[in-house]
């Protein structure tokens, strides 16, 4: 369990507010009113910077984001909704008496991508679910990007607040570019099935793994593009592009990226997929696996293949413009 999952802000709300002139909840005439703001933020990402206003808008279908607030025993109170307009500052003002409460977001939510039930009164925090809607447990559409994160908070009497609850993104993409190194070879999209399989798709309110149903993630988008050579103009050369979504990715689970042509009953490449997606990380970056695999949200991977004879053989793979050396793989590993 992520530990900035459970960001306590207590301490940071009481010296914030320890600055602030003297207010009160219950509109004393002499005093002013005390002001409560929470602030969403994205900072668990790559570049360690806050993206959450822009991923409110990056997707065609803006992102509203659920708030749930429970009492200081997990029981559930109400929830807020805030569309992506209202947070264009990445706060609100919260309507809170005084007292301990704790509180969850999720950003992304809709009812076409995920099933998450609305909690009743009295229910508690450990409840909670959201599971990817799936066709016999297949996901072949591009999904809202989700993000997710939970906050314990004091409201003071006489005294105003500004919180911060991070989010973390619970969604993954993966870009595939496919390429015939036998240069005017044409290409069919539908010669080639590629398909990631996990076992997460359910996620609990701290965003962990609720169960270890199997979920296969197929491409929402596979279509045929034309690179046209930058010296010779009349060599054209085609690529299968595709590109697949995931909940998230676990380390030390079991998991699987497969790719296979239609001449052929055996993938060309079966590998596991989160060990596969690692292979990029670099030492440099100081951070663990798992917090590599939650804070890296979209991969390119590109393949060049040689295909003579109607036949798929790797010849080279780049990940997030990292090559792969083939011997660091076994495609034939078995998936999940």
């Amino acid at each position: 369990m992520k530990t900035y999952r459970h960001y306590i802000a207590g301490a940071f709300a009481a010296l914030l507010s320890s600055g602030l002139a003297s207010c009160d909840y219950i509109h004393d005439k002499d005093l002013q009113p005390c002001d409560h703001y929470l602030r969403f933020t994205y900072t668990y990402n790559m570049k360690f910077a806050d993206a959450f206003t822009h991923e409110l808008t990056n997707q065609a279908t803006e992102k509203t984001t659920g708030l749930y607030i429970f009492d200081r025993e997990g029981k559930f109170i109400r929830s807020e909704s805030y569309p992506a307009g209202a947070l264009k500052e990445g706060r609100v003002r919260l309507d809170l008496e005084p007292g301990d409460y704790k509180l969850m977001a999720w950003t992304g939510l809709n009812e076409t991508d995920y099933a998450y039930p609305a909690p009743a009164t009295g229910e508690t925090i450990g409840q909670w679910q959201v599971a990817t809607k799936a066709q016999n447990g297949t996901v072949s559409r591009e999904l809202s990007g989700l993000f997710q994160g939970t906050l314990d908070l004091t409201i003071p009497e006489g005294k105003a607040t500004d919180y911060e609850l991070p989010l973390v993104k619970q969604t993954n993409k993966i870009r595939f570019v496919l390429i015939d190194a036998n240069r005017g070879t044409g290409l069919n999209a539908d010669d080639f099935t590629i398909r990631a399989v996990t076992r997460c798709g359910k996620l609990d309110a701290q965003g962990e793994p609720a169960g270890t149903d199997t979920y296969v993630w197929t491409p929402y988008l596979q279509t045929v593009r034309t690179v046209t050579d930058a010296k010779e103009t009349a060599t054209k050369t085609q690529a299968v592009v595709a590109e697949l979504n995931t909940l998230r990715l676990i380390d030390g689970t079991e998991t699987a990226l497969q790719l296979s042509h239609k001449e052929e009953t055996t993938p060309f490449f079966n590998v596991s997929l989160t060990d596969f997606l690692l292979l990029t990380k670099m030492e440099s970056h100081q951070i663990g696996a798992q917090e590599y695999l939650d804070r890296q949200d979209e991969y390119t991977v590109v393949i060049y293949l040689d295909l003579a004879g109607g036949r798929a053989h790797c010849l080279e793979v780049i990940v997030n413009d990292w090559t792969v050396r083939l011997d660091e793989l076994n495609l034939n590993r078995k998936g999940a």
